[in-house]
């Protein structure tokens, strides 16, 4: 029938069957549970989460594992620094295979699937890739980094300083070494830096901790490539290298520290040490050292003949100046070239005696570490202080034959690695210089921090200097008290530098300590001590005003090294205290301050106050 319609059950004209709803019975498994297709997006999203929860525990215990590994490391690297500086080779073996155990394990528990997909999420990611960058790091380091420093251990514990030589193969086969663990260290410490940082604070913390390591590391190995590169020619291992090595005496104040007092000329020959020479200033009376140091060294210093005057040879802070000038003055006497110079205080030396052990003159006189100070600086003028011209001969005698012995036991020999950490420690306190006449070998020295030389351009400087105005030698008796604060790191800034300066000179010294050889010397009393203070400042910066006591002073500024100065002259009575205050706008900063200090026989107490630029 055409108009009727199909009942349920029935065939529709088109040969498609109507929809009907499946019996209940089909939608389960025959229990009432639904059927196993059905069940499938339930099952796999269980076990999805509990795949991520099994990765997230196994990176949180790895995890904790691996840091547990790197703190063993960072705990272990001071020990292997020591023992390395000690000499104890068999300890160095031990504590860097023990570094690189430690770095391989940690480095393995961050690897694997887990860590890569964790690492590798977005934004939640970059703890676990911070964590991998630093023990992929440290892995590498103790695969190629780690056997230089045992190599370098090996090579100097077979290295010896005896009868004045040293063996300089060491030295050779080390330098290739050296520079190839350098460059590793370099990339190394640039693809850490280049990895980025971290929002989660504990491993950013571990991530700066471990680039300031890093920074160590690099440092130190800088350090030891550029001591192998220019150990070599200037111990005479490329042709003999000839020396004028300058003691230098700080009762009575230069720039560089002390009035150069003795001197050697001394030859380095293959590593072989011999002293040519010993002489005093008497030496160089009537010579000219034929050399030009510019027209601000002139404008400066000019008027005090510095090139005529071995007295005032090193007027200047700066100590390429006075090598330049005693490489002029022993051609001058002797027709013999320089090739470097050495300037060292009494505190180097005792720095240097605590190596080797005491020194003994033909006389008898013991000097150690103890006594070389205030034996240099105080003591002979106890002996030989009454000024009269035969007195005078007799303590210029007595020096020559205090440096000739003291000269003679350092030569002799010690252990190089600890000779090594002395002169370093010294050369940190400017208290042992060096000049090479090679620009080469200069620069090196100059970049190592040994050239005694003043803040380059770009650096933010400050610092005063003294220099003894009176020809007195009261400076042993010299307290100093110096420090900056600046404001902000911004171009513009205002910025402070105070020096005081206290006379602790005791009553009845003698009357060659006292003497003053200055015009003020008539309204002085025996003890009272004259200086020109110079103050230094950032290149780029303006001197705005200078006060003493609390009293403005007029003032020129000049510059030195491209750094502006102004110097002040003070008169110091015995007993008193004085205080310089300069304020100066600063340029932009862009590190910490490089403090100019001066070593004198007392050190001088340094404060800064300064932002982080």
């Amino acid at each position: 029938m055409g108009g009727a319609t199909a009942r349920s059950g029935e065939s529709r004209e088109d040969g498609v069957s109507p929809a009907v709803d499946p019996p209940a019975a089909e939608l389960n498994d025959g229990d009432g549970r639904p059927a196993l297709r059905d069940r499938l997006p339930f099952w796999v999203g269980i076990a999805a989460l509990s795949t991520l929860l099994a990765g997230l525990a196994w990176i949180v215990i790895t995890g904790l594992l691996a840091r547990s590994q790197l703190e063993q490391v960072r705990a272990d690297m001071p020990a292997l620094r020591q023992a390395v500086m000690d000499g104890r080779t068999a300890d160095v073996h031990r504590l860097a295979d023990r570094i690189r155990t430690e770095a391989a394990r940690a480095h393995s528990l961050t690897t694997g699937p887990a860590w890569w997909v964790g690492a590798n999420l977005p934004g939640v990611g970059s703890p676990l890739q911070s964590a991998r960058t630093i023990t992929t790091t440290a892995d590498r380091i103790g695969s190629g980094v780690l056997p230089t420093v045992v190599r370098l251990a090996d090579e100097v514990s077979r290295t010896h300083l005896t009868n004045s030589a040293i063996d300089l193969g060491p030295v050779r086969r080390l330098e290739p070494v050296l520079h190839r663990a350098l460059v590793t260290i370099t990339r190394l410490a640039a693809e850490a830096r280049h990895a980025g940082g971290t929002w989660f604070g504990p491993v950013e913390s571990a991530r700066t901790s471990f680039l300031r390591q890093l920074d160590r590391i690099d440092g130190e190995l800088t350090g030891a490539d550029r001591t192998a590169r220019v150990a070599v020619p200037l111990l005479g291992g490329d042709g003999p290298q000839r020396y004028f090595v300058a003691f230098l005496n700080e009762a009575e104040a230069r720039g560089v520290g002390g009035i150069p007092a003795a001197f050697a000329i001394a030859t380095m020959d293959d590593g072989r040490l011999t002293f040519d020479h010993f002489g005093s200033d008497v030496e160089f009376r009537h010579v000219r050292a034929a050399v030009d140091l510019g027209p601000e060294f002139t404008a400066l210093y000019g008027q005090d003949d510095p090139t005529g005057t071995y007295a005032n040879s090193d007027l200047s802070p700066d100590f390429r100046n006075a090598a330049r000038i005693w490489a002029g003055l022993w051609q001058a006497r002797s027709g013999q070239r320089v090739d470097a110079a050495i300037a060292l205080d009494p505190s180097a030396l005792s720095y240097l005696l605590a190596v080797t052990g005491p020194a003994r003159t033909t006389s008898g006189q013991v000097i150690d570490k103890d006594n070389v100070v205030a034996l240099t600086q105080r003591d002979l003028y106890r002996r030989f202080g009454n000024g009269t011209k035969a007195d005078d001969a007799a303590r210029k005698a007595y020096v020559i034959e205090l440096a000739r012995a003291i000269s003679h036991r350092l030569a002799a020999g010690g252990k190089p690695q600890r000779l090594v950490r002395a002169v370093s420690h010294a050369a940190k306190e400017r208290r042992f210089v060096t000049w090479s006449a090679d620009p080469r070998i200069e620069a090196e020295i100059v970049a190592a921090g040994w050239a005694g030389a003043l803040p380059s351009a770009g650096t933010p400087a400050s610092g005063f200097v003294v220099n003894n105005a009176g020809g007195s030698k009261l400076d042993y008796y010299l307290h100093r008290s110096f420090s900056y604060a600046r404001s902000t790191c911004a171009a513009g800034a205002t910025a402070t530098a105070t020096l005081r300066l206290t006379n602790g000179a005791p009553a009845g010294l003698p009357a060659y300590v006292t003497f003053r050889a200055d015009t003020a010397a008539r309204r002085s009393k025996p003890g009272d001590n004259r200086l020109l203070v110079t103050y230094y400042a950032s290149a780029g910066a303006r001197i705005r005003s200078v006060s003493l006591d609390g009293r403005r002073q007029s003032f020129t500024t000049a510059p030195e090294n491209d750094l502006p100065s102004v110097t002040v002259d003070v008169e110091l009575p015995r007993g008193a205290a004085r205080t310089l205050q300069v304020v100066i706008t600063e340029p932009a900063a862009t590190g910490p301050v490089s403090v100019i200090r001066q070593p004198l026989v007392r050190a001088a107490a340094v404060t800064v106050r300064a932002p982080s630029c």
